[in-house]
């Protein structure tokens, strides 16, 4: 008769310890498992929704604004993608995480409208995402602005408020009335008029720096200038809206 290999042997051994032929039958032991899994935190239509609208808004009311909703996993303040969020559609699942940054990526398209496939994402059961919305501008050139754009911008983000809240909850709403200049490491921010240049932030750091301000507190012909490119702007919204998914499941 054949005899069992070694490695047969082995891996028998490995698996099934010896025991003491005095030892006592183990007690079960009553074990608390915390360990993140597969949930589903919200349908695929209630978060395209949200981009859909702000698509559908007037084209003079949303031109070089964009919406990005960034997400973190609570409470332990982690990147997005630690929490694998992802649609589960028929065809597989999709990512819906940007690698680089925590960015919400969501793809608009009419067969996942209709499909509606669940948003999962794993999640421990006292754990959930948190997210913040913002509106980024695309300024025509990448290291200047000036105030009378500024001033668009913040029209713009008004108006954007009324199409989705109604005008006279707008009305009730603070406006939006600040700029959020993200400037890049090792470069200035400038207002330049009258051939004077103050500076207002010198970011001397190795990333980048916030700097909020009204434009409205400077004259109408003031030059915003970067000796680089901004890393980014964005037009701070009023109330800063918020949102989170927690475990549907």
């Amino acid at each position: 008769m054949h005899k069992p290999g070694f490695f047969w042997l082995l891996a028998t051994c490995c698996l099934v310890p010896l025991a003491p032929a005095n030892a006592q039958t183990p007690q079960p032991e009553d074990i608390e498992v915390h360990a993140a899994r597969p949930v589903t935190v919200q349908s695929y239509q209630a978060v395209a929704r949200v981009f859909r609208r702000f698509n559908a808004l007037p084209e003079q009311d949303r031109a070089n604004l964009s919406l990005h909703v960034l997400g973190r996993l609570q409470p332990d303040d982690a990147p997005l993608k630690a929490s694998g969020l992802h649609l589960q559609t028929k065809n597989g699942p999709i990512p819906l995480f940007n690698a680089d940054n925590d960015e919400l990526t969501v793809p608009l398209t009419k067969a996942l409208w209709e499909e509606n496939p669940p948003l999962m994402a794993n999640l421990t059961s006292g754990a959930f995402i948190g997210f913040t919305f913002q509106i980024a501008v695309a300024p025509p050139q990448p290291d200047q602005f000036t105030d009378a754009e500024a001033r668009h911008w913040l029209r713009q983000l008004n108006n954007c408020m009324e199409d989705v809240v109604g005008v006279i909850v707008a009305f009730m709403l603070p406006d939006a009335h600040r700029l959020i200049v993200s400037v890049a490491p090792h470069s200035r921010l400038e207002a330049f008029r009258n051939d004077q240049t103050q500076v207002l932030l010198d970011n001397q750091s190795d990333a980048p720096q916030e700097f909020v301000f009204r434009p409205q507190d400077y004259p109408r012909d003031t030059l915003f200038r970067s000796t680089k490119a901004f890393s980014k702007i964005l037009v701070k919204i009023p109330l800063d809206p918020h949102a989170s998914m927690k475990r549907k499941s």
